[in-house]
């Protein structure tokens, strides 16, 4: 029996990105690959049913893209509410990666595919998984770095010292900038009561960021609620957003500024980073657009350190910290459990404390005033990166659960 892998494309740029460095790694074992088009679903879903009969095959999608109702998709019962899918009709096995909180996913996952199994790339995201929705089969998956467009399965040589010392930005961070006001303006439309509780649980990941997201808003939510169910906790969970998007925002400004108004240049790539108050504003540098995640890599190329700040995954990686690697750049972030075991500081990859900000400069100053031991952290980390954090390793783990 031939078999079939469907990806999902022309969604978010960065899942599309991931999906085609895995599809060419499973092509190039012989499987057939079938790119679903979310601005034609429809003509999608016919293609699929003239494809799939006789095959064996797969969905490998991200944060229930293609799980979640679409248009197309789903047959509708008679109250137009989606009840019967073509994974189901197909019997095409869905691997559903979520690369952000489960809380993200309430309604998906409260009715998920039949025969789905999910992937969270933070084991702290695994472990809710596994107490909240615990008849759908999970598994830990970290993310993986970029390469550059047609290097997934044979990346780039490495950069003789020479060659790298004449990479012309310092600092580089890909990630766009958000006012810190734009989501406090959602927040500040609830009621007092709510508004107040929330910030509350804000001002205590702030002062405390060691913390992992659930294990602090379960503590608030237990003080108001003692006797809540765990069906009462997930559903509170996912009216919790806007608290994490507000402390991943206040730590990435916060880190940002404190390079910048300690005299280190940072080349930003990403869009509105000139709304970001800052004092010393000439050491923020912004090519002052989104850019995609070819360009990402291409950024992080030219650049000696690349900064990261984790979207508050305490128990697993951003894709950030392993395409600067592939890149040959020395990663420089915020630690979590999962990159502690598998990276010591300054092997390859570079560590900084959100509750001592004020000595990051330092550390970045230092770094950069020694660029043959900076070379030999980036190479080390290139090396390991091509090893065991490409896509294709990925689809190496997922092709064990087929």
């Amino acid at each position: 029996m031939s078999r079939l892998i469907i990806f999902c494309k022309n969604g978010v740029e960065t899942l599309s990105y991931f999906s085609a460095q895995m599809a060419q790694a499973f092509a190039s074992r012989d499987y057939e690959i079938f790119w679903l088009d979310l601005n034609m679903t429809g003509l999608g879903a016919w293609k699929l049913r003239q494809m799939v009969p006789g095959k064996e095959a797969v969905l490998v999608t991200f944060n229930c893209i293609g799980l979640s109702g679409e248009e197309g998709l789903w047959e509708l019962d008679d109250a137009g509410m989606a009840c019967s899918s073509i994974w189901e009709q197909l019997g095409i096995r869905c691997l559903n990666i979520l690369a952000d909180h489960p809380m993200y996913y309430y309604k998906p996952l409260r009715h998920p595919v039949p025969g789905m199994r999910v992937y969270c790339i933070d084991r702290d995201h695994a472990a809710y998984m596994k107490r909240f929705y615990p008849q759908i089969p999970c598994g830990f998956l970290p993310l993986a770095g970029n390469c550059l467009p047609g290097e997934a399965l044979v990346p780039g040589q490495a950069e003789s010292l020479e060659q790298w010392i004449k990479r012309p930005y310092p600092v580089v961070f890909t990630a766009n900038y958000v006012p810190l006001a734009n989501i406090e303006k959602q927040l500040r439309s609830l009621e007092p009561e709510y508004r107040d509780f929330y910030f509350e649980i804000i001002h205590a990941l702030v002062r405390h960021p060691g913390q992992d997201l659930f294990s602090c808003i379960e503590t608030y939510l237990r003080r108001e609620m003692p006797d809540i169910t765990d069906e009462g906790m997930c559903s509170a969970m996912s009216t919790m957003p806007a608290v994490d998007l507000w402390v991943r925002t206040h730590f990435r400004e916060k880190t940002v500024r404190a390079l910048a108004e300690g005299g280190i240049t940072v080349h930003v790539f990403g869009k509105d980073w000139e709304q970001m108050p800052c004092s010393h504003p000439q050491h923020i540098i912004s090519c002052g657009r989104m850019i995609d995640s070819a360009g990402c890599a291409r950024a992080m190329a030219q650049g000696k350190i690349a900064l990261n700040t984790m979207p508050w995954f305490k128990d697993g990686a951003h894709d950030r910290i392993f395409t600067a690697m592939l890149q040959q750049a020395v990663p420089l972030t915020d630690a979590s459990t999962y990159l502690q075991e598998n990276f010591r500081d300054m092997d390859p990859v570079v560590y900084y404390d959100l509750e001592k900000l004020e000595e990051l400069p330092q550390k970045a100053g230092q770094l950069l005033q020694e660029p043959e031991q900076m070379h030999a952290l980036a190479s080390r980390g290139k090396s390991l990166a091509q090893q065991h954090h490409l896509w294709a390793c990925r689809a190496d783990m997922l092709e064990a659960d087929f």
